[in-house]
């Protein structure tokens, strides 16, 4: 009957001992041991151990940024622009070829001011309208065979003593082809035809023919003058262009006299004449609109004429704004200031003629 008390009492205090170990290493609060066991923390991700925590992938082929935007500018130049983001991959199903020239955004042109200027193998053609005022003097022949004028130049007036209109519109007319990026050729023309008719206040000879105070004497005028130029490019830049040029001219000049009143009389001087050219061309930009593409330049130029007794200038000064069509093309109106200017002096003739006056240009680039 004792050793069975005894047992049950070692039984009971193992069985406290246990109870006792058990609950201080579950939770120090019995009631918060069975929260967490029956009810656990909503809201919060279980938590991962460090050990097993994913590692963040690597793509093998990183994004590359951007490049800038090139394209061709209204005049040939590159044109930079903000980059744009790569395209969405597309499948191909036809390869196009790429167009020639693309429009460009007026915020992708270089801030320069740009001159636009003919480039290989492209025209550059012109016509103008010259306000000009014509005079000039002829004596033929230089010296009279007749007592009244023996000795004196027989010079006559072509305004005064013949009719001739003092004003009038001239057509004047360029091509020029660039076979080479510094090297072209161009003619340039000039023509004009007047008439009509005056009441000379002196007595002259003209052709041999005494023209008589009183009068009522017919004249007319015929010119042509065409000039051939090799042109160099010495200095060409995106807002200078100065040329050098020379090559050969020829002018043509007929005047018709006569008086039908006076028996029909009538005396013709036709003369040709064969010249050299040689001369400087400058062309500058002022100013380029980047808004529309439009440019404003300067555009001066002086030739000299020489050879076969002749002296004779050709000179202009001008202002010119030019538009781009594309396509390295352009389109330009040039406003400004012309002289004309030849002199002929031989055994038996003087021939001077003079036009001179503003001018308005319409020409293309293309």
């Amino acid at each position: 009957m004792l050793r069975r008390s005894l047992t049950t009492l070692l039984v009971c205090l193992v069985v406290c001992l246990v109870m006792v170990a058990s609950g201080s290493a579950w939770a120090a609060n019995p009631d918060e041991s069975l929260e967490i066991l029956l009810k656990p923390q909503e809201g919060k991700a279980p938590t991962t151990p460090s050990a097993h925590k994913a590692r963040p992938r690597y793509s093998r082929s990183p994004q590359r940024p951007a490049p800038p935007v090139y394209g061709p500018s209204a005049y040939g130049q590159p044109a930079y622009g903000p980059a744009r983001p790569w395209p969405a991959a597309k499948r191909i199903t036809k390869v196009q070829p790429a167009a020639a020239c693309q429009a460009v955004p007026y915020y992708q042109a270089p801030p320069t001011c740009i001159l636009p200027k003919p480039m290989a193998r492209q025209w550059e053609m012109s016509a103008q309208v010259l306000f000009a005022r014509v005079r000039g003097r002829v004596a033929w022949p230089r010296y009279s065979q007749y007592t009244t004028y023996q000795g004196d130049d027989n010079q006559v007036d072509l305004n005064d003593d013949l009719g001739i209109p003092a004003h009038d519109a001239l057509l004047s007319v360029t091509a020029k082809y660039q076979f080479r990026p510094t090297w072209a050729v161009r003619y340039t023309g000039l023509f004009d035809e007047l008439s009509g008719s005056a009441y000379p206040q002196r007595n002259f000879y003209f052709g041999n023919r005494q023209w008589s105070t009183g009068q009522d004497i017919n004249g007319k005028l015929e010119h042509g003058y065409h000039r051939f130029d090799l042109v160099y490019d010495a200095i060409k830049t995106c807002s200078t262009m100065l040329s050098l040029f020379g090559g050969w001219a020829h002018a043509d000049d007929k005047i018709t006299v006569n008086c039908s009143y006076c028996g029909n009389m009538q005396s013709v001087l036709s003369k040709g004449n064969d010249m050299g050219a040689a001369g400087v061309q400058l062309q500058r930009c002022i100013k380029t609109n980047w808004a529309n593409g439009g440019t404003l330049s300067f555009d001066h130029s002086a030739a000299a004429l020489f050879l076969d007794n002749v002296e004779g200038w050709d000179l202009y000064t001008s202002i010119r704004y030019s538009v781009p069509l594309g396509c390295n093309r352009s389109g330009f109106m040039k406003g400004g200031y012309r002289y004309v200017e030849m002199k002929k002096h031989e055994t038996n003739l003087i021939l001077d003629t003079a036009v001179e006056g503003g001018f308005v240009e319409l020409g293309f680039i293309f």
